[in-house]
């Protein structure tokens, strides 16, 4: 049965139609794909250049600034079905649109959207998001990359751990601290043209996202004009916190999306695989493990889409709806992961079935974009008054 027969979701013509479309395109274009560029550690190159050539790296950048223009709910469906045929293609549309493009829309200079959010919306330049650091992740505001003003230029140092599409962008979205004891005070973000001198990017070998080239950024005197400096000097802590509720926004969305192809999978192999002188989806047991993925993953998808439509209602910081979409979708996702694996048995870690590689892949959803210690902290603390938005 497919998503729209089970909820409608309040979904306009236009949302229905980019979600049938995209999901039109991750089926024919990325999921024949997947495992042969996993196996083989290849970066989806031809993939990402195919999603730009149909907008999916400008979605919410307005037309005026070559982007597609699409509402917040219509950027979640995208990553939803790309997230459901592929973690990587997800990840790319992601990051550029959720933390780079929303960065440089809401803090950049007319010049610097001209000369990096222009060619990034239509596609011609790709980017990365340079945050956590071999030290620590969660805690932004204790980052350990420095920047120092030089005249008209800043001069960074500093290294950054577990950096997506690193090795494929044209532009690096970093944030540095002019002075370690300011802790969140000193945090400036930088948008960097990765050709730039004393930048290294080695690769980082992980068990599963070979296809993803997962990397190291090393930052040894990179000198930086003070014209890439996105907004204030002190002032990245703001960018970031608005950036990250979307970002949080688009990888619930993927989390939701795995976990509809973990669904999609356990019932495919429930109703092959024979036991016992029948499917074993007409065991009770299977049926309530399907059952209660189903039940998981519709209603972390109401809370997600609520995300979406504060955020197209205008709603500048929905920082806490933001965390219980990430928590509960993450979650979810996991646990259907492990769900499927376990209806599969030993065929849910061979080669021959993607569970097993979901299952992987959502540890990474359960740990990216803050992990669920961390938002559970958040959401107590905004419902208690203690943190404010």
């Amino acid at each position: 049965m497919a998503i729209e027969n089970l909820m409608d979701f309040g979904l306009t013509n236009e949302q229905k139609e980019v979600r049938r479309s995209v999901r039109a395109f991750a089926e024919k274009e990325i999921a024949p794909h997947v495992d042969r560029l996993e196996r083989e550690g290849r970066y989806p190159v031809e993939i990402v250049r195919k999603m730009a050539g149909l907008g999916y790296l400008g979605v919410l950048v307005p037309e005026k600034y070559g982007g597609a223009g699409l509402d917040h709910l219509s950027y979640g469906l995208i990553c939803e079905e790309l997230a459901r045929v592929d973690w990587v293609s997800a990840s790319v549309v992601s990051v550029q649109n959720s933390l780079v493009n929303s960065a440089i829309l809401n803090f950049g200079t007319e010049e610097q959207k001209d000369r990096y959010l222009r060619p990034l919306a239509r596609g011609e330049y790709q980017s990365s998001a340079c945050l956590t650091e071999p030290s620590g992740g969660t805690d932004l505001a204790s980052i350990q990359t420095t920047a120092r003003r030089d005249g008209d230029n800043y001069i960074l140092n500093g290294a950054k751990i577990f950096i997506s599409h690193a090795a494929h962008a044209h532009v690096l979205y970093t944030i540095a601290t002019i002075d370690r004891s300011l802790k969140h005070k000193g945090v400036c973000v930088f948008i960097i043209e990765k050709d730039t001198p004393g930048i290294t990017i080695r690769p980082v070998p992980m068990h599963t996202l070979r296809r993803d080239n997962i990397a190291e950024v090393v930052l040894e005197d990179v000198k930086v004009s003070a014209k890439n400096l996105l907004g204030e000097e002190g002032g990245g802590f703001k960018i970031l916190g608005a950036s990250l509720d979307t970002g949080r926004f688009s990888v619930a969305c993927r989390c939701i999306g795995q976990a509809q192809a973990c669904i999609d999978a356990s019932k495919k192999y429930a109703m092959e695989r024979t036991q016992f002188g029948q499917e074993i989806g007409k065991f009770q047991q299977i049926q309530q493990m399907i059952a209660d993925m189903i039940s998981r993953t519709e209603a972390a998808r109401l809370l997600v889409y609520q995300l979406g439509r504060l955020k197209d209602a205008g709603v500048a910081r929905a920082s806490m709806t933001a965390s219980m979409a990430k928590l509960l979708a993450s979650e979810v996702c996991f646990d259907c992961a492990a769900d499927a694996v376990q209806i599969h048995g030993g065929y849910g870690l061979a080669e021959e079935f993607p569970v097993g590689r979901y299952l992987l892949e959502s540890k990474v959803l359960h740990i990216g974009e803050g992990t669920s210690q961390l938002h559970r902290i958040l959401i107590a603390e905004y419902a208690l008054g203690i943190r404010g938005y």
